[in-house]
């Protein structure tokens, strides 16, 4: 048997899970890569799937093309009772699950949609799923969805986490960001990993929750960002979490004994660092340069594109081995790969 998914990612990340998606199935088919979106066919039940990459992901029932209005959304809607959809996978239901409701999406906002056309999906979802729908506490979620790519789906969500806003200090990283800044980062048992702008501590934790380690040190300058850290991470004689300048790590760590340094450093929006962006990243690589092994790898979040040229031009032997430009919060960033001992042109 195999499952057909859509998962929901960051725009500019696509090819980041990708890559997770082909290393960690192995029977990966079908994939299909469109903007904040991956579409892939695997063997794998969803809940052996263990992909944190994604913000959502759904069962996929069914997909057509479809304009990206609402009137195009409405007219999908229509005709989902009477087109094959696979109505046997509306039936695998989570255990107890008694009610759902339906969702409708146009262009990544949510909308409302005809109530004949609704109701008439609804009550084809409620003899096919054998769950009756409530709008108010469903236990589980179908959603119709029209995407700027002229395409629409039928979908069964899967994925489940409560509200960020709830869960997460102001501006610290979303999981599933830090799950991919630290997969880029190459994890391997034995690593030595520092974030030396660890901030509330979005970065390590998910280290130590889904990726292999030795030991990481966690570094900021200001004491309420690393008291939340200190909550967050767990108390472990290999996680060092210290007020620390990260220009001046080599202060406290060897010369060429970090594998990866794994960051989201300011970004000149919100803080002052004192001194211009560029010499501040200057600074700051030529410090990690020096932690860093032969090989070694540093993964950068900013908004301070600009900056890099000039900062890697003062730190000897980095050079750039890969970027993805995203949106953090509708602000335009980028995730910066950079390695110690290639050559690859900005």
């Amino acid at each position: 048997m195999t499952y057909r998914y859509l998962g929901l990612c960051i725009s500019g990340t696509e090819d980041i899970c990708a890559q997770i998606l082909a290393r960690r199935l192995k029977d990966l088919c079908g994939l299909s890569l469109s903007g904040g979106s991956v579409d892939f066919t695997t063997a794998v039940p969803y809940s052996d799937l263990n992909l944190f990459c994604f913000n959502n992901i759904f069962r996929v029932l069914y997909t057509a093309p479809a304009a990206p209005t609402p009137e195009g959304l409405a007219g999908f809607l229509r005709s989902l009772p009477s087109a094959p959809v696979d109505w046997l996978a509306c039936r695998d239901n989570p255990r107890g699950a008694r009610t759902f409701r339906l969702v409708s999406s146009c262009c990544g906002q949510l909308v409302s949609v005809p109530k004949k056309a609704k109701a008439s999906l609804e009550e084809k979802l409620r003899a096919e799923s054998g769950l009756r729908p409530d709008r108010s506490l469903p236990d589980s979620e179908f959603w119709t969805m029209v995407r700027s790519d002229g395409q629409g789906w039928l979908l069964k969500r899967l994925s489940r986490h409560k509200a960020y806003d709830k869960l997460l200090s102001p501006g610290e990283l979303h999981p599933e960001l830090a799950y991919m800044l630290c997969w880029l980062s190459d994890p391997k048992p034995g690593d030595i990993i520092c974030d030396p702008f660890c901030g509330h501590g979005a970065i390590p934790r998910e280290r130590c929750r889904r990726f292999p380690y030795s030991e990481i040190f966690a570094f900021d300058t200001e004491e309420r960002r690393l008291a939340s850290a200190r909550r967050k991470l767990p108390r472990r004689g290999n996680v060092h979490i210290k007020k620390q300048d990260a220009l001046k790590l080599t202060e406290v760590l060897a010369p060429g004994t970090v594998d990866a340094f794994v960051t989201d450093p300011p970004w000149g929006l919100y803080q002052d660092v004192g001194m211009s962006l560029e010499e501040f990243y200057s600074r700051a690589l030529a410090e990690m340069s020096a932690c860093l092994k032969p090989g070694g790898r540093i993964v950068l979040l900013t908004a301070a594109k600009d900056a890099l040229p000039a900062a890697l031009k003062s730190a000897p032997g980095l050079s750039l081995a890969g970027r993805y430009d995203i949106l953090v919060s509708g602000k335009k960033a980028g995730i910066l790969l950079l390695k110690k001992g290639t050559l690859q042109k900005m």
